[in-house]
């Protein structure tokens, strides 16, 4: 694979995203710099993210390829949710909840979202980096394409709940709990699904009603 290709399939789908994201903040746009420095925050988390794993797993015990146990079984489930989902998301979240919620411009409730999206396109990003030169064909381009959409679903999740709370000043904590919760259950479950090939019809299912919901929460925000 080509340097050229390897940037264009790392790079492309998160400027498409980032345009997508700017769309459904048409009415109120958030400036260009600031959605440029959360991307990075998420690159840099993403970074965090691998090291985290390579550290923290074998002290744990825990393997970082699940191949022993791999297949529709409880452990498996609770590997995704827990090792994968749950770490995952609170690596994306913590920068979010640090720095871009201090934002000058964080004052919307639709924010929480956009900013969100941003800094789960920067995690899908690395993740691709370390991830697409050891692919080819289908899993390549698959993979390009479908790691910032699932990044940035799930993300939009705690984005959501966290960004209303923080605008509206109410108690964090509750909607961190949910938020990041279920931002994890939906990416392990998905993860769970992918890799369960009697299941993976089901991935698809579940990253279009969590991206329905996406859609029609955003418009619901940019109509108050």
């Amino acid at each position: 694979m080509s340097i050229w290709l390897a940037l264009a399939l790392i790079f492309f789908p998160a400027a498409f995203w980032i345009g997508y994201a700017y769309y459904h903040d048409r009415f109120k746009p958030e400036p260009l710099v600031l959605a440029a420095f959360s991307y990075f925050l998420g690159f840099l988390s993403g970074w965090l993210c691998f090291h985290a794993y390579e550290i923290l797993l074998p002290v744990l015990g825990i393997p970082a390829d699940p191949e022993a146990f791999q297949g529709l079984n409880l452990a498996f489930l609770a590997y995704c949710i827990v090792v994968v989902g749950l770490v995952e998301e609170l690596f994306k979240f913590i920068p979010f909840l640090a720095a871009i919620t201090h934002f000058s411009d964080f004052n919307d409730e639709s924010d929480g979202i956009f900013y969100a999206s941003a800094l789960a396109l920067g995690f899908a990003s690395y993740e691709n980096v370390h991830y697409l030169p050891c692919l080819a064909g289908f899993a390549l381009y698959g993979r390009a394409i479908a790691s910032p959409l699932s990044h940035v679903l799930f993300a939009s999740v705690w984005g959501h709940f966290v960004g209303v709370a923080c605008v509206q000043r109410r108690r964090l904590l509750p909607a961190i709990l949910k938020g990041v919760g279920l931002a994890a259950l939906l990416h392990g479950l998905f993860d769970f699904l992918t890799l369960s090939p009697l299941l993976r019809i089901f991935s698809a299912l579940l990253i279009l009603a969590v991206w329905l919901w996406r859609i029609r929460t955003s418009e619901r925000l940019a109509g108050r």
